[in-house]
């Protein structure tokens, strides 16, 4: 989408017509974004990374970070999903399995055994 916003893989700019884009490159840069922050999340969670900055955001939510991260994560996946399916015409694969994965992200993260596991207490610094 960043490299060939115009025809990403073969598909027309015209499903954009009705949406505030000319071009695939806005939104590819946003999944971008997504993309690099679920790396960085999923890399806190497999690594333990704490970082001084979100002491705060942890010791108030009573999760880590990584915890934050994928709520956040699913749910902006989710609410781009439901505004693409308003904007851009239906795709019966497409638009299903990414809002299935947005929910499973956040569905995960919500389990009473991920809740336990993330909460800074069972982390050691």
């Amino acid at each position: 989408m960043v490299v060939d916003p115009l025809e990403p893989l073969g598909v027309s700019v015209s499903y954009l017509d009705g949406t505030p884009f000319d071009t695939y490159f806005w939104p590819g840069v946003f999944l971008l974004a997504i993309a690099a922050a679920s790396l960085v999340t999923v890399s806190g969670l497999a690594f333990g990374w704490r970082w001084q900055w979100a002491a705060g955001i942890e010791s108030s939510m009573g999760r880590t970070w990584p915890w934050l991260g994928a709520v956040a994560i699913g749910g902006v996946l989710l609410v781009f999903e439901l505004i693409e399916l308003f904007l851009i015409p239906f795709h019966p694969i497409m638009h299903p399995l990414l809002i299935a994965v947005s929910l499973a992200i956040i569905g995960l993260a919500l389990t009473t055994s991920s809740q336990r596991h993330l909460s800074p207490r069972a982390v050691k610094a």
